[in-house]
């Protein structure tokens, strides 16, 4: 379960052997964004979710929904792009399609300490 984060404030990207509990039981909040490459709104969502992991304390990860198809319909992915939010290793909220950056901030400061 070899989970890479390049730097503290880098939106994680699960690859092939990875495991979604292992990133959301070590933080607090994570934010995860269950994604298909071929998704032109999940392509517009990634900046501003590198915008919102680099000045929050926030995790935001990524997870193709191809490459993870049973952790997405563990979680509910059904569409892409679909956002649930982690609290404490639990999922709290999920949000479906695209969002914007408030909406996800206001999401995040409802469950940060």
């Amino acid at each position: 379960m070899a989970i890479k984060i390049a730097e503290t404030g880098s939106v994680i990207s699960l690859g092939d052997d990875d495991d979604i509990e292992s990133v959301v039981e070590d933080t607090g909040v994570t934010l995860v964004e269950f994604f298909t490459e071929w998704c032109g709104t999940c392509q517009r969502m990634k900046p501003m979710l590198e915008t919102i992991t680099a000045d929050t304390d926030t995790a935001v990860a990524m997870i193709d929904i191809e490459s993870h198809l049973e952790t997405a319909i563990e979680f509910g992915a059904q569409s892409a792009p679909t956002f649930v939010l982690f609290a404490d290793g639990q999922p709290v909220k999920q949000l479906r399609g695209g969002q914007t950056e408030q909406s996800l901030r206001e999401l995040i400061a409802t469950y940060s300490d």
